[in-house]
């Protein structure tokens, strides 16, 4: 069977009213959970919200991915986004269980689904850009470069000061940093790319979705640095809102194609 080819350009503009509905409901949530008064029932309601967004997020990617399994493009790169989907919800669920049972989820196979995630959502950002070949401005070279190295830096100096060594706790949250970074430094480029019609809206929206939940993950190493993440914090926002981006991104492409 021939592989499909993708249009050279999409055409299926952003509801821009659908992004502030997700910014409000992010922050409705968010403003529930600083009301309730009992730790536990705060704990637990983040923690299905933490389940229930990124496994709709790969949900969605799984349909996509099999909508389009012989395209020339899709296939392959959307099924390596919702594997990397589905392992988030796998981390979620682990860090949850540990935690639950009052043992440390930090270090814990946890982290195995969340690393996971990276090189799987590099992948499919890597294939697309690259199927696509975009001219890219000089300005754009300059930052996809100094981003990760810039975040990367800035982490390993304040780490540093903060631990006093280069210890376990030093690296385990550098790769946190630098996987995050480099993906987050990819979804820049991709909505670089994507933003000019080559690929369409679908895609810029997807690529901003990436860019929240990684530049999520690399505030959560900062935090967790200078012991001042807990399940109420704000950063969370930015995965939630991160994942229901994505998860809207996914709905266009299967609405467009």
């Amino acid at each position: 069977m021939e592989p499909q080819k993708v249009p050279v350009k999409l055409v299926n503009p952003i509801d821009y009213r659908l992004l502030f509905v997700i910014l409000a409901l992010v922050a409705t949530f968010q403003v529930y959970i600083y009301s309730l008064q009992d730790k536990a029932e705060s704990d637990f309601t983040v923690a299905m919200a933490s389940f229930v967004f990124p496994l709709a997020s790969a949900i969605a990617g799984f349909i996509v991915a099999k909508r389009y399994w012989h395209s020339e493009v899709f296939g392959k790169a959307y099924l390596a986004l919702s594997v990397g989907l589905l392992m988030n919800f796998f981390g979620e669920v682990s860090y949850y269980a540990y935690d639950s049972a009052g043992l440390n989820p930090i270090p814990s196979i946890a982290d195995v689904f969340f690393l996971a995630f990276y090189p799987l959502t590099f992948y499919h950002l890597y294939k697309n850009i690259r199927f696509f070949r975009p001219k890219v401005n000089i300005v754009t070279k300059i930052l996809i470069i100094i981003i990760p190295i810039s975040i990367t830096a800035a982490y390993s100096v304040l780490s540093f000061e903060e631990l006093g060594a280069a210890d376990f706790d030093f690296f385990y949250g550098l790769s946190y940093v630098v996987g995050s970074s480099v993906v987050f430094s990819a979804a820049i480029l991709g909505a670089a790319t994507f933003r000019q019609g080559v690929l369409g809206a679908a895609w810029l929206v997807l690529a901003i979705g990436i860019a929240l939940t990684t530049l999520g993950d690399n505030w959560y190493s900062y935090l967790e640095t200078f012991d001042q993440y807990s399940l109420q914090h704000p950063v969370n926002l930015l995965w939630y809102g991160g994942y229901m981006v994505i998860t809207y991104a996914l709905y266009k492409h299967r609405d467009t194609i």
